[in-house]
């Protein structure tokens, strides 16, 4: 099971005119626009645009593209979830209101008389309308064609801005809208590949139903677009819920949340002293109210979004809890994004120095590689020119090898044919020599003395036509056969 850290922080704002402007940049932000009223300071890079089609927003149905909104479509969600501008000079207002109610219905005649029909009906559709009238129909309105346009599309502002502000709204002080965010920090790794950003909205739907049912979600948007493109991390929803109870009418969020905590604590903590139902807390009862609603979420999500993904959240150590960069960044938690020093700009500004920094180690890395390398190459080098040298006097012996190869085989060529024609001329010659001496054997046995000598001098003289060295061996033969014939004739020649 992998520890994270989980972050949710909630946002009050009341109806009074500096929680409107607040509320309004806050609701700008998260929709993706630009505020209504003008910021004080540029704004700083605050999301990556390249991934607008990443961001979704859920209005009570659908979980929707944000990007699928048009601006002017999100422009008229701010005006509706906004708190409404504080009433002015009631009297005046409310007169203002009937005189110019009075000069729409005029305005209703006159051009139905001219035929402009579709005019007509949508002034009556203003008169006719119950509650909140969009500042969006202003712009519809001038879109049609009538007579004394600029009269007319001023006469419609007046009254709009005099009926709108005269709807019933909560006091001052009253919470009229909750922002809450929940979001695992970039660097607990946690990407999208493991917790969708659909998944992070249906959580989010599901913590609010269940624990404040009777308070009408506004709409949930989820951001995906704090990041730049090869990484997954940073998504994140962005809650608002409405501080009517949709039961009783009442603005009485604050006190039901304090309700549900102290139900919270009472099961979880039953030792623990609960807390004021009437919601009067002091600093150190608004901290402990703050601690157990954080556990509550930390328990929640762990059961229904962490326990399947292997994760769990849980608070981060004492020694994180006071650092001074954790100090720094719950000073600046009520600030605009764009004024803060951790938010996208300066995590993109992080993520840019870490690359930085990557790639300079890299490159000494490749420059200690390519200095080992042409060491190396350097040796290599060394190596063939070695091996070309022994190669080349290899190529010599080589052709040495062959040219007396070659002489060889000339020589046992010639040798062949030497021989062949040496047997060709001397064999027919020794086979009468032998012939010969054999016939002086056999003259010798029929005591033929005179044709064995005969025989034997024909084989000498034949002798003498072969090569000398063969020649002489066969006449050492013939001249020992005519010795030892001489020899049996003396002895013969005693016998008698």
């Amino acid at each position: 099971m992998k520890e994270i850290r989980f972050f949710h922080r909630r946002f009050n704002f009341t109806s009074k005119p500096v929680d409107r402007v607040k509320c309004e940049h806050s609701l700008a932000h998260s929709l993706r626009i630009a505020p209504p009223t003008a910021a004080n300071k540029a704004k700083k890079l605050e999301w990556n645009e390249e991934l607008a089609d990443s961001n979704l927003i859920w209005l009570g149905s659908n979980i929707l593209s944000l990007s699928s909104v048009s601006e002017e479509e999100r422009l008229e969600l701010l005006y509706q979830f906004a708190p409404e501008p504080k009433i002015r000079n009631q009297s005046k207002l409310q007169t203002q209101q009937r005189q110019y109610r009075l000069k729409i219905k005029k305005a209703i005649e006159s051009e139905t008389s001219k035929g402009n029909v579709d005019v007509a009906k949508f002034l009556q559709d203003i008169l006719n309308t119950k509650g909140h009238v969009s500042y969006s129909r202003i712009e519809q309105f001038k879109k049609l064609p009538m007579q004394r346009k600029a009269q007319r599309i001023k006469m419609l502002e007046t009254y709009l801005n005099a009926y709108n502000q005269l709807q019933q709204r909560p006091a001052a002080n009253h919470v009229f809208l909750q922002e809450g965010i929940f979001k695992i920090p970039h660097r607990w790794d946690v990407g999208t590949d493991v917790i969708s950003v659909e998944e992070y909205i249906l959580f989010t739907q599901k913590f609010l139903d269940d624990h404040f049912p009777d308070y009408p979600i506004r709409a949930i948007i989820a951001h995906d677009d704090e990041r730049s493109i090869e990484v997954t991390t940073g998504a994140h929803t962005h809650y608002f819920i409405s501080g009517q109870n949709s039961q009783t009418g009442k603005y009485d969020l604050r006190k039901s949340q304090i309700r549900v905590v102290n139900k919270y604590i009472n099961s979880s903590f039953p030792d623990e002293e609960l807390l004021p139902d009437d919601g009067k807390l002091s600093r150190k009862l608004t901290e402990k109210f703050g601690h157990y609603f954080q556990c509550m979420v930390l328990d929640y999500a762990n059961e229904h979004l962490f326990k399947s993904k292997a994760l769990r959240a849980d608070f981060a150590p004492e020694t994180e809890q006071k650092s001074e960069l954790r100090k720094k960044m719950d000073r600046e938690a009520s600030l605009p994004k764009s004024e803060r020093s951790h938010n996208h700009y300066t995590h993109q500004l992080e993520l840019a120095q870490a690359k930085v920094q990557s790639a300079e180690q890299q490159y000494d890395k490749l420059l200690e590689n390519t200095q080992s390398l042409e060491r190396q190459f350097e040796k290599l080098l060394d190596e063939v020119t070695e091996v070309q040298i022994n190669l080349s006097e290899l190529q010599v012996e080589k052709v040495t090898v062959m040219t007396e190869v070659s002489e060889l085989q000339a020589q046992k060529s010639r040798l062949s044919q030497l021989t062949k024609e040496l047997t060709e001329a001397i064999v027919p010659k020794l086979i009468s020599v032998f012939k010969k001496v054999l016939l002086a054997l056999n003259a010798r046995d029929q005591k033929m003395a005179t044709k064995q000598i005969e025989y034997l001098d024909s084989a000498f003289s034949a002798a003498l036509e072969l090569p000398p060295s063969v020649a002489q061996g066969i006449n050492r033969e013939i001249m020992a056969i005519k010795k030892a014939n001489t020899t049996i004739e003396a002895e013969a020649s005693m016998d008698k």
